[in-house]
């Protein structure tokens, strides 16, 4: 399994209230609502069973998908609610900060100030004109509010920052 992406689900997971186990080849996630299982298909896919009522749905979605589909079954309310499947491009980071330029950078460094102040912080709720932002032990977790992009989730520190332009060097 890719070990990253497990840890940072594994991370997610107990933000939402889920428990998890992880076997050679899959993690399963359970709460009251949820039963899930994530498993690596192959080099770029994952196939995610979760229940749906008294049954259960599987869907196969790339990589870079994998957090927005959990990040969605984490947060349902009731096991008869089914995750639509659709394809949209995944927020990146790079894309975040060209969205919205000095407000990014400044929820970075409210985040950053915040854990100078408190560094066992373990959430922390922000929001945009554009994005709800979420840090969550150690994860940026960004979510489109206008749905254009997928949901996403990165590791905090390792975010770089790039120094914005001033409009006359552009």
């Amino acid at each position: 399994m890719d070990k990253p992406i497990i840890e940072n689900l594994k991370i997610l997971s107990e933000c939402f209230n889920h428990k998890s186990d992880t076997f050679s080849n899959s993690i399963i996630f359970v709460n009251e609502v949820n039963k899930i299982s994530v498993q690596l298909e192959d080099e770029t896919n994952f196939r995610i069973t979760y229940n749906l009522h008294f049954d259960k749905k599987t869907l196969l979605v790339p990589e870079e998908t994998v957090y927005h589909f959990c990040l969605s079954l984490f947060k349902r309310k009731y096991d008869d609610v089914e995750l639509p499947f659709s394809i949209k491009k995944t927020i990146e980071i790079g894309e975040w900060f060209k969205t919205e330029k000095e407000e990014s950078v400044n929820i970075i460094s409210a985040i950053e100030k915040e854990l100078d102040y408190n560094y066992r912080l373990k959430h922390l709720f922000l929001e945009s004109a554009r994005f709800e932002i979420t840090y969550c032990n150690g994860l940026l977790i960004l979510e489109d509010k206008e749905k254009e992009y997928f949901s996403n989730v990165f590791n905090f520190r390792k975010i770089q920052i790039t120094p914005l332009k001033k409009p006359h060097e552009a």
